[in-house]
This record gives C-alpha cells, structure tokens and sequence, in this order.
C-alpha cells in the first residue's frame, strides 16, 4: 500500500483537491469559491510585493514561464 501512496501521490492529491473543489462549489457557490480565490491571490502578491517588490513579482512570472519561448 505504501508503494502504491507513493508511485500515485500527485493523482490522488489532485483527485482529492477535485472533489473538495466540486463539493465546495456545490455547497457554497461558485461566486463564494470565486471571491476567495481572487483574495488568495491578491494575498499571495502583496507578500511577493513586500517581500522583494516589483521585482519579486517578475521573477515569479519569469520562473512561472520559463521556456515556453512565444
């Protein structure tokens, strides 16, 4: 059992996420679900922000696209 938890983490994890996600919408709504989501965001930036500022923010983006060359 042991080996097959960690051959499979990633699918499992993702499925998990999946249905907490779709029960979350149908119990709460998806406009509950949304607003939280932008809040998480707008969370996760002003600390990208406070922490190393503007440039902070484009090394994420830069590491977040990196090698997808347009």
């Amino acid at each position: 059992m042991k080996e097959f938890l960690q051959n499979h983490k990633w699918a499992i994890v993702l499925s998990a996420a999946a249905i907490i996600t779709v029960l979350l919408i149908y119990l709460i709504g998806w406009w509950t679900l949304l607003a939280a989501a932008l809040v998480a965001i707008a969370i996760f930036f002003g600390r990208l922000l406070d922490r190393g500022g503007t440039e902070a923010v484009r090394a994420f983006f830069a590491k977040l696209f990196k090698g997808k060359n347009a």
